[in-house]
C-alpha cells in the first residue's frame, strides 16, 4: 500500500485538505486512548505534525485545513491547541459521534498505525527534541532571516523532510 502512495508523490502539493485539524487531533487522542498510549497536548501536537507530514508526502495534499506553525517548543497547530487545551483527553473516544466519519476511514486508520507504530511510545520531550533536529522543517523555518514565532512552516520543507524519513533506502 505504501508503494502505491509513493507513486502519487510526483505532482505538486495540492492546497486541498482531507479533514479539519481539530477533528484529526480528536481522532489522534481517541486512537491513543484506545491503544493505551499516554497523550498530552505537547505529544498531540507532535503526533498531529507527524501525521500531517506523512500524509503530505504520501498524498501530495494536506491532511488538515490548518498549517503547522513554528513555536518555541516545535511545530504547533494553534487553532487545534486553543480548542483542545482545556479538554479532558481521557474522555475522547472513537465512538464519539463527531469522529464517526474519520473512524471509518481505512486510510486514516493506516496512517495512525504508522504514526503510532513509530512514535506513539515516545515521550512529548523526545518528540519535541526530534522536531528541533538540525535540518528539520522547524529548524529551517526558525533560521530564516525574517523569522518570527508563529510563522508557518512551509509545506515544501515538511514534504521534503518526510520523504527522507519514510522512503525506502536504496
Amino acid at each position: 500500500m505504501l508503494r502505491y502512495f509513493l507513486l502519487l508523490c510526483n505532482k505538486m502539493i495540492s492546497d486541498t485538505y482531507k479533514y479539519d485539524s481539530v477533528t484529526v487531533a480528536n481522532y489522534i487522542i481517541a486512537f491513543a486512548n484506545q491503544n493505551k498510549f499516554f497523550i498530552n497536548m505537547t505529544k498531540l501536537q507532535k503526533l498531529l505534525y507527524i501525521a500531517y507530514g506523512v500524509y503530505l508526502y504520501v498524498k501530495n495534499e494536506r491532511l488538515t485545513n490548518e498549517h503547522p506553525q513554528a513555536w518555541p517548543y516545535g511545530p504547533v497547530f494553534p487553532t487545534t491547541r486553543n480548542k483542545l487545551i482545556k479538554k479532558d483527553f481521557s474522555e475522547i473516544s472513537l465512538s464519539d459521534e463527531n469522529l464517526e466519519k474519520i473512524a471509518r476511514d481505512s486510510e486514516m486508520e493506516s496512517l495512525m498505525k504508522l504514526v503510532f507504530g513509530s512514535y506513539g511510545s515516545k515521550t512529548a520531550a523526545y518528540l519535541t527534541e526530534w522536531s528541533h533536529k538540525p535540518g528539520s522543517p522547524w529548524d529551517r523555518t526558525v533560521k530564516q532571516p525574517s523569522f518570527s514565532w508563529g510563522d508557518r512552516i512551509p509545506d515544501s520543507y515538511i514534504q521534503e523532510y518526510f520523504k527522507t524519513l519514510i522512503s525506502p533506502k536504496a
